[in-house]
């Protein structure tokens, strides 16, 4: 055995010689972090097979589960007692430790579960029992639900039109339609500012919109209206609604069901309900209309109780998508809710919504999404929702009938998951503060003002300013993303909007009586809240920074649904940005949930024949069909499958990626997707790069297909999965004889062409490394920059790195100049741009603000690639879950360190790399039940140390040889410190 005696190995030998020894407890496998259906604790789950997970701990290396047992009780007393009334699944032989189906009896609605986990380890050791965890039952009935939909009609109120003009974004050219406006208004009836309604075109060919200032009370607001929007003024005001009930006896529990079509927010004596916003979220309110669960048993109290309500028109009733559409799924907004309080005694009181409830008009004057909101706190009633106010003089609401299919919540809440403090405060117009936040959001502002009654403070929201420090909102297109505050006037006041989001780093407030500090707004960031798992860092601090902006550029997109951008008039679930970003998004958040709940949404926006929509939900105008973009129905399910190892989103999906495929086909000529592309947008945002729209068609078809065939496997539907196979053999084959010639030229010659080509294995054998010869030739031509857009970028740098080329894709992803990841992060990006020149030195902003936005998470699909081939976390080919690793960092690059890691189903993963001179150290942390083939860059074994011993002798290390120029080894669970020789 060689004898090597580098600095440090001594220090790391007795460090881990410290680490083996541990306390036998200590030894034991622990579960821990036991969810259901991906959920901590959920509250309304309706699955009738619940579904368990959990992750193991354990000390000694090596570690897996042979077997498990869970109980279920229907307490804890039951489940501490040994009296598993609900479930014992006895001893499992068995390493599985996600997705294990219940397997007791049928469940009810509002069932609590209690339940707990036992492992064996590899030695056949039982562990300790859990934590307890629970689950709870949704209403799992219609019949269950005997709330009545009550309505949040606002009522109109006067107010005096002073000032209405007509003008384009930039408000260069202004039209006074001041008498015209205020005709309107006076008439009461539904308008649309539209050239025909406004006395003609003031600016032929450019986007305008409406400006209109006018007076409420002593209040004066300005109001904005996209083009050819339905006009909505500040003349209206939502209620608060309530009802009054009492609790004469001890409480056990208490749980508030509770929907709206709109948005809503609840409160019980005074306390908010929860910590969702924007709740019920967006789906097809056609379709289904999705409640939320509440343990309210704290907030109720012995004597008069009071329970309210304000709700907002959300995407239900407000604008939502493109056509600056409002009311697309309903006119006026409503509420549901139903409270169910259980009393000691085992007796059950529901307090539901129904004619007996109350309104009274609120200080919420106007509420849209992308528009912003405007808060009258003159209007306010102090404590509204406590016994203290009598709503005696209130109105009785409304009841209505509507057949909605209600569905439990099914991932996260949309939370307040950070704060952002102003960083800067600047004042380029008298009158006129800008703050800068330092971070592209989403979200709203918490302002703290002290201020006169009736003063009244617009705050508005921008990704980046003008070169006079002004806001630049010309890219924000329609959406006014304007908010307003009328102050009560009491000393301090802080309020924050309840029902929009804008997507901002600077905000501007005007209307301040006097200079503002730092203190004075405050980003109040909303995303869906997904739990975080992936990390990474590097050497390089301009690459750290693309990780964040990837980060921030999800986060900021996934509210609900995954858009394409949260700050102008559209933010909607595009579906090829979802498919191209999937995998990154499986990295860096637990998204299983999340896409679960979007992948409803997909299926329900399918047509009867099979064609996919562009987006999802679907909105009107938009088109179905299109290639890459309906790929997201099969794309999307197999990406969660493979990170998550989740088979049920297969079984979900299935049937509609089968049924998409076969549109394909029937939409196909001779197997070439010519036919019914909708949109067509192809490799949306190239640069000098024309791919052919049927050779992308004609891809994705394959791929598609090639998906599906593998989830038919998978679901072992063998039969139907032998005939996908030969349906792609013959795509395959089919596009290969259209756009590859003998010298392995793809069509068009462009690097989105080449791309999926290759990596959807669409060229022949022996013509592999032709093809990947013209792609390298391609970026050498534009010396090592990329010209791909959506479609193509994701394929690059894997492409790259199967063939061979790690270096290149270094040379990719370091390049800083246009066009280029780094392009953006080297001028001062904090989240990822929809175009790669959105800004430039040369011309400031693109000149098409239409369609420029600066959160735009698509071109971030390079993260998967950071963390599998930079981090070196990788699944193998073929595996799903994470049970098997392949690590294998590409550390040939510039950088001189990376720390990576990633929360997968099994387990926390961690790698670690560093190169001092000849000498690289790799730090590589497996979970328990996961084995990991390592791939130590080193010519031989003998110039490799595992914790300061010879890699032969080393414990828990299989050799299994060299690949790569590097020697691999296998490896089970717990850390690894290897340190080798590079030259």
């Amino acid at each position: 055995m060689r004898n090597i005696s580098w600095s440090g190995i001594a220090q790391m030998a007795v460090l881990f010689a410290a680490v083996l020894c541990g306390s036998s407890a200590s030894a034991q496998i622990v579960a821990e972090t036991l969810r259901c259906e991906y959920l901590t604790d959920p509250l309304a789950i309706e699955e009738p097979k619940p579904r368990l997970s959990w992750t193991l701990r354990a000390h000694d290396r090596g570690q897996w589960q042979t077997a498990y047992r869970v109980v279920v009780a229907s307490s804890k007393e039951n489940l501490a007692g040994g009296n598993w009334d609900v479930w014992d699944s006895g001893r499992v032989e068995s390493s599985q430790t996600a997705h294990v189906e219940f397997g007791g009896r049928v469940l009810v609605s509002r069932e609590r579960c209690f339940w707990k986990v036992m492992a064996w380890d590899r030695d056949g050791a039982a562990g300790p029992w859990s934590e307890v965890a629970f689950w709870e039952m949704g209403l799992l009935r219609p019949e269950d639900w005997v709330a009545q939909w009550i309505e949040a009609e606002p009522r109109a109120i006067d107010i005096e039109i002073v000032k209405a003009e007509y003008c384009t974004l930039d408000g260069s050219v202004r039209r006074d339609v001041t008498a015209l406006v205020a005709s309107l208004v006076a008439k009461g009836e539904s308008w649309t500012a539209s050239n025909e309604a406004l006395g003609g075109d003031p600016a032929y060919g450019v986007r305008k919109r409406l400006e209109v200032r006018c007076r409420i009370g002593e209040a004066e607001v300005i109001a904005h209206c996209a083009e050819n929007a339905r006009v909505m003024l500040p003349q209206h005001r939502y209620p608060y609604l309530r009802r009054t009930f009492e609790v004469d006896r001890s409480v056990r529990s208490a749980r508030l069901y509770a929907t709206a079509l709109g948005v809503y927010e609840m409160q019980i004596n005074g306390q908010r309900v929860g910590d969702h916003h924007l709740a019920p979220g967006w789906t097809d309110y056609r379709k289904r209309v999705r409640y939320q669960v509440f343990d309210v048993t704290e907030q109720l109290k012995t004597g008069d109780n009071v329970i309210g309500a304000m709700v907002g028109p959300g995407w239900f009733a407000g604008r939502a998508g493109l056509f600056h559409a409002r009311a697309f799924y309903g006119s006026t907004p409503a509420l549901l809710a139903q409270l169910e309080v259980t009393y000691e005694d085992g007796s059950v009181e529901r307090v539901v919504t129904d004619g007996l409830w109350r309104r009274h008009d609120g200080p919420l004057l106007a509420a849209d999404l992308m528009d912003g909101e405007t808060h009258d706190a003159t209007a306010e009633i102090v404590e509204w929702s406590t016994p203290a106010v009598s709503d005696a003089a209130w109105e009785t609401v409304q009841t209505r009938e509507e057949n909605r299919t209600l569905v439990t919540e099914v991932d996260q809440p949309v939370r307040v998951v950070a704060l952002l403090p102003a960083r800067s405060v600047t004042e380029p117009i008298a009158g006129r503060y800008t703050f800068d936040l330092g971070q592209n959001m989403v979200g709203v502002v918490r302002l703290r003002v002290t201020a006169p009654r009736g003063t009244v403070i617009t705050i508005r929201h921008a990704e980046m300013l003008n070169p006079d420090g002004t806001i630049y909102t010309a890219n924000l297109r329609g959406a006014a993303a304007t908010d307003v505050y009328i102050c009560r006037g009491d000393g301090v006041e802080e309020w924050q909007p309840r029902f929009t989001f804008h997507g901002f780093r600077y905000v501007e407030l005007e209307g301040l009586p006097t200079e503002p500090g730092l203190g004075t707004v405050t980003g109040m960031v909303l995303a869906t809240d997904l739990p975080e798992a992936g990390t990474f860092a590097c050497s390089d601090d301009a690459l750290n920074q693309l990780h964040s902006n990837i980060v921030w550029g999800f986060r900021g997109n996934a509210l609900s649904i995954p858009t394409d951008c949260p700050q102008r008039d559209e933010r909607m679930g595009w579906m090829g940005d979802a498919q191209v970003f999937a995998p990154t998004a499986a990295y860096i958040t637990d998204v299983a949930a999340f896409m679960s709940k979007w992948m409803t949404d997909v299926r329900d926006a399918q047509r009867a024949d099979g064609a996919h929509a562009d987006v999802a939900p679907v909105m009107h105008g938009l088109n179905y069909g299109t290639p890459a973009w309906g790929d997201a129905g099969t794309i999307v399910p197999w990406s969660v499958y493979q990170a998550f190892g989740d088979t049920r989103i297969l079984e979900r999906n299935i049937e509609s990626m089968v049924r998409w495929v076969e549109w394909s086909h029937q939409n196909s000529t001779d197997l070439i997707r010519d036919k019914a592309r909708g949109n067509d947008y192809g490799d949306w945002l190239s640069v000098n790069a024309n791919t052919p729209k049927d050779l992308i068609g004609t891809a994705y078809f394959a791929h598609s297909t090639d998906i599906t065939a593998r989830a038919l496997r998978v679901l072992g539907r063998d039969a139907e999965a032998e005939e996908h196979e030969q349906l792609f053999d013959s795509i395959r084959a089919a596009f290969a004889r259209r756009y590859i010639d003998s010298d392995g030229r793809v069509a068009g010659q462009t690097q989105c062409g080449y791309l999926l080509a290759l990596r959807f294995g669409l060229v022949p054998q022996d013509l592999r490394e032709a093809a990947f010869g013209h792609l390298v030739h391609d970026l050498e031509s534009r010396d090592w920059h990329l010209s791909t857009g959506f479609v193509g970028v994701s394929h690059l740098l894997a492409v790259l790195s199967e063939g061979g080329r790690d270096d290149l894709a270094y040379r990719l992803l370091m390049q800083d100049t246009f066009p280029s990841w780094l392009f953006s992060v080297r001028h001062g990006a904090t989240t990822i741009w929809e175009r790669w020149d959105g800004w430039t030195p040369e011309g400031g902003v693109h000149p098409d603000p239409g369609m420029n936005s600066f959160n735009h998470f698509a071109f971030g699909s390079c993260g998967a690639w950071m963390y599998e081939a930079v981090g070196g976390i990788a699944r193998p080919s073929g595996e799903a879950g994470f049970a098997r690793l392949e690590v294998r960092p590409r550390v040939e690059g510039p950088l001189d360190w990376v720390r990576a890691s990633h929360n997968s189903i099994q387990g926390r993963i961690e790698t670690e790399w560093r190169r001092d001179g000849e000498r690289l150290m790799l730090s590589v942390t497996v979970p328990v039940n996961t084995t990991a083939r390592v791939l130590i860059p080193a010519d031989a074994a003998s110039d490799v140390l595992e914790s300061g011993v010879a890699l032969v002798d080393a414990p828990g290390v299989e050799m299994l040889g060299r690949e790569a120029g590097a020697v691999v080894v296998r490896v089970g669970s717990g850390r690894y410190d290897f340190v080798s020789r590079i030259r």
